[in-house]
């Protein structure tokens, strides 16, 4: 029986790819699953320096760097596409009382946002390790890649971590445009709008930032070891690509709810206008008339009209809270500036 049939019998859209399979199975296990990521880990850190040893630990304070790096970024990977996915549920159900949806889409959905087929999780993987090669190959070598010549044999065992961690970073990437075009139809297609419950309205906002928050880490950490990479036009021109896409990232799946509040927020205070207009020639023909106890309660209706127009054009329509806006433009770009800072420093004083 083929991958689809043996989803369908399952009432899936598809057959979740390994990745998911894996990171359910870990979580199924008797151990907390981030006690198994750190153990795994450690493992590949000890793999690399045992390789490092046996060929006479040359050159081991230079390599340690990139070899924790390494080591903890596969599993911080893992563990960011389990934490995203499972962050994207939690939302899409937090929501649920503002979507207009039946229960099977509802569940289609969610199975979408926690598992990504796996033919393109495939070739996107493929992708950016076969960049990762090209870049290597067509750029600069960081100073503590250098090392890696006279260590034929730990060489090996490096590269091949590092490309698995491509592979990942290829799939993350993959992962993270499709979880937020569906976040995107979602918020087009069956949310109603109602600006007294932005709670619902800002659910996914806490998604697209973790997104946006992860999607820069493991770039800046590599910066952070390899400040040397910063001369070379072709990996800083990925980088600042990588900040924009962060960026991105937070902002364009919201924008679509953004608008439909822009447009809730206008009809509701043109209603409010179209009150007070009205209010207002029923006030100028009862002063005509001397009905002055009339006037007096038409001056409460203006006074509640007022009230309402100051309560609902103080509504925000951006649909996340200041502190998640600022959480992520700290996190995206003050690092960024940090890192050419200090390499500006370290060109200017100690070359």
């Amino acid at each position: 029986m083929d991958d689809i049939a043996i989803a369908n019998s399952k009432g899936q859209p598809y057959k979740p790819s390994w990745i998911d399979r894996f990171t359910n199975w870990v979580e199924k296990l008797p151990i907390r699953a981030s006690a198994f990521y750190v153990g795994l880990g450690f493992v590949l850190i000890i793999i690399q320096a045992v390789f490092l040893w046996l060929e006479g630990g040359l050159h081991a304070e230079l390599l340690l760097p990139i070899i924790v790096f390494n080591g903890f970024a596969v599993p911080f990977l893992l563990i960011l596409i389990n934490f995203l996915d499972n962050q994207a549920v939690t939302a899409l159900d937090s929501m649920k009382t503002a979507l207009d949806i039946t229960e099977s889409n509802l569940n289609k959905y969610r199975f979408q946002l926690s598992n990504m087929p796996s033919g393109p999780m495939l070739i996107s993987g493929l992708i950016m390790t076969v960049t990762a090669i090209l870049i290597e190959r067509f750029s600069i070598t960081p100073v503590r890649y250098a090392a890696l010549e006279q260590l034929p044999v730990f060489a090996i065992v490096y590269h091949l971590i590092d490309k698995g961690l491509a592979f990942l970073f290829g799939v993350f990437i993959f992962h993270t445009i499709r979880q937020l075009r569906l976040v995107n139809t979602i918020n087009m297609k069956h949310i109603r709008v109602n600006l007294f419950d932005l709670g619902s309205l800002r659910a996914f906002s806490k998604l697209t930032s973790s997104t946006a928050v992860g999607l820069v880490i493991g770039i800046y950490g590599w910066m952070l070891i390899n400040p040397d990479l910063l001369t070379n036009q072709l990996f800083f021109g990925f980088a600042a690509l990588i900040t924009i896409l962060a960026a991105a990232v937070f902002i364009w799946p919201l924008l679509g709810v953004h608008r439909l509040m822009e447009t809730e927020k206008e009809r509701m205070l043109h209603n409010i206008d179209l009150r007070f207009e009205s209010v207002f020639l029923k006030f100028d023909q009862h002063f005509l008339d001397d009905n002055y106890s009339t006037i007096e309660k038409l001056n409460l209706i203006i006074s509640s009209l007022e009230i309402q127009h100051k309560r609902i054009k103080a509504i925000p329509t951006w649909p996340w809270k200041p502190e998640t806006a600022r959480l992520v433009l700290s996190a995206v770009a003050i690092p960024l500036i940090l890192t050419i800072l200090r390499f500006l420093i370290e060109q200017a004083f100690f070359s």
